[in-house]
């Protein structure tokens, strides 16, 4: 298979699974896998907060596109805007209480459904997936 092939088959396994994991978070919690992908990021922070520009980078996003993923976050009081007092342009993203436990209740779906997905897989394959995923 040509290497173009390749990727775009790569690229669809990815889209697949990113879909599955919008309708179970959906379904179950009301947020999907991008909601879910900076909460997780925000949970294994320090004091449950990070700068906003720390998490786009996390989130492989522009500071803009970090403001549009945590607005509805926001207004349904799940992730907070805090202001960093030494720095006027510096913000934070911080989960709130409810944030902390939607967070700790999404997770037990997405292990689930992530030991599904890649618990399907022979070693091989997951390994490769496993090179994909880790940071250069």
């Amino acid at each position: 298979m040509s290497a173009h092939r390749e990727f775009l088959g790569i690229c669809r396994t990815v889209t697949l699974w990113h879909n599955r994991a919008d309708t179970e978070l959906g379904a179950f919690h009301g947020i999907g896998l991008s909601d879910f992908a900076a909460m997780h990021h925000l949970a294994e922070a320090p004091n449950g907060r990070l700068r906003r520009v720390d998490l786009a980078q996390r989130l492989a996003l522009t500071p803009s596109g970090v403001t549009r993923l945590l607005a509805p976050l926001e207004r349904r009081g799940i992730v907070a805007r805090e202001e960093a007092g030494h720095d006027a342009r510096a913000t934070y993203a911080v989960l709130t209480r409810s944030g902390k436990q939607l967070t700790k209740d999404a997770t037990v779906t997405m292990t689930a459904l992530a030991e599904s997905i890649l618990g399907s897989m022979n070693d091989r394959d997951r390994a490769a997936f496993a090179k994909l995923a880790s940071p250069a």
